[in-house]
């Protein structure tokens, strides 16, 4: 028994010491199972610290795509209205026109009588101003001839407010005839002068007297002017558009 227990002993201390040894050759062999690993020594290093990424740039925002321009509107073309060459022009005269004050080139007011339609367009009402000119005041000869005003249209207000040129045809005005009177201012000469005549010679002088009263009444009439030309205020003038006329408006 006792050699037995010297057995065990030995045995147990041979396998401890082989342990040791064991241990001692491999120093970072794994403790035994189920054993605290010691420690590790702390580093008198700093850990390294992980290497920082470089700052990404800021991102801009890609531009956005240039948007076309919006196609501009096409203003509506202006309309275009054509007065015909032709067409009547009836007025009304606002003041008495007459050779007696009238001078050639001389202007005259009137309004329009009736409208101005084309295409189905008023261009200018009724009682709109309507600017005439005197073509010729003629006051008449003095041996013969009557006094004569010749007129025409120079310019027309419309409708839009526009006033616009115009030419049209002459409508003339002729005075009123005054032969009879140089016939009777004739014979009245020539019975003075028959008067007289006899008073100073007879018969033979009544004659000459006729003569001599004759001669004077018509040297009378000569140097007198038949009457004045005149168109009244009030009076409807027709004329007629002697070339196109075109009107513009706005849509």
């Amino acid at each position: 028994m006792e050699f037995t227990k010297v057995y065990v002993i030995s045995l147990v201390a041979i396998l401890a010491l082989s342990a040791c040894s064991s241990q001692r050759e491999n120093p970072g062999a794994s403790a035994a199972p189920g054993a605290t690993p010691a420690p590790e020594a702390a580093s008198s290093q700093p850990p390294a610290s992980a290497p920082q990424s470089a700052a990404a740039p800021a991102t801009v925002p890609a531009p956005e795509p240039a948007k076309p321009a919006p196609t501009p509107v096409k203003p509506p073309e202006p309309k275009k209205y054509v007065l015909a060459s032709g067409t009547p022009i009836s007025v009304r005269t606002v003041g008495e026109v007459n050779t007696k004050a009238a001078k050639n080139g001389n202007e005259f007011e009137a309004t329009l009588e009736s409208p101005l339609v084309t295409d189905g367009h008023t261009l200018a009402k009724r009682g709109a101003t309507v600017i005439g000119r005197v073509v010729n005041a003629d006051q008449g000869g003095r041996a013969k001839g009557k006094a004569s005003l010749t007129l025409a249209l120079a310019r027309l207000r419309l409708a839009n407010g526009q006033t616009v040129a115009i030419q049209t045809n002459t409508v003339m005005q002729e005075a009123k005839s005054g032969t009879g009177k140089n016939v009777k201012r004739t014979a009245v000469a020539t019975g003075a002068g028959a008067l007289i005549g006899g008073i100073a010679g007879g018969g033979k002088g009544a004659a000459i007297g006729a003569g001599v009263g004759a001669g004077a009444g018509l040297a009378t009439n000569l140097a007198t002017r038949g009457p004045a030309a005149e168109i009244p205020a009030e009076t409807v003038l027709n004329f007629s558009l002697a070339q196109d006329v075109v009107v513009t408006e706005k849509p």
